[in-house]
């Protein structure tokens, strides 16, 4: 009987396991499409200020500024600088540039 009692507890651990699991999973695919611009985290080091700014119609210029302060930046960056140049610096996550560029999105698309 003790053995069954230990199968079951074990089992529904599992299970449970298993359903967090799955929901840690689907907020992180969620959060990843909540983006107006789809593309990897590997192809966005490679690319400017400017054509970040391009991708999500934003002025690359305030893209710059934000990511001066945010970051807390000293060095000498425009908006032709490459992000994993940049990321010498400091070690953010194009993540984060992903989720400032939306924030200015949102922000431009408010002022309208």
């Amino acid at each position: 009987m003790k053995r069954v009692m230990i199968f079951v507890f074990v089992f529904i651990v599992a299970s449970l396991a298993g359903i967090m699991g799955h929901l840690s999973y689907s907020e992180a695919e969620e959060h990843e499409h909540d983006h107006s611009v789809e593309i990897e985290g590997s192809e966005m080091k490679s690319l400017t200020v400017s054509e970040v700014g391009e991708l999500w119609e934003i002025d690359s210029e305030v893209l710059l500024s934000r990511m001066i302060t945010e970051f807390e930046l000293e060095g000498n960056y425009n908006v032709d600088s490459v992000l994993e140049n940049i990321r010498v610096e400091y070690a953010f996550s194009p993540a984060l540039i992903k989720d400032l560029a939306e924030e200015i999105k949102q922000e431009d698309l408010q002022d309208e």
